[in-house]
């Protein structure tokens, strides 16, 4: 039976990789996408009411709120799927 070289088998392994990172990277871009998403909001929602910065900072602040606690909410469900 002829050896494996190393270069050989490393798709499987990259696929695993990500299989097994993927919930960690869902996890981060939550976290992402709330913090950009909130902050948007406020922009959008200072340009209407001129009230520039002050619904820009509220914005930041719950998206970056809401994206910790989806962040931790979704990295604690994977620790007990384990």
């Amino acid at each position: 039976m002829p050896e494996k070289r190393p270069s050989e088998g490393r798709e499987e392994d990259a696929a695993e990789s990500y299989r097994r990172a993927a919930p960690y990277l869902d996890a981060s871009w939550q976290l992402v996408g709330s913090v950009a998403l909130w902050t948007l909001v406020g922009w959008f929602a200072d340009r209407k009411l001129h009230t520039v910065p002050w619904l820009l900072v509220s914005g930041a602040v719950v998206g970056t709120a809401l994206g910790f606690y989806l962040f931790f909410k979704s990295v604690l469900a994977i620790g007990r799927k384990k």
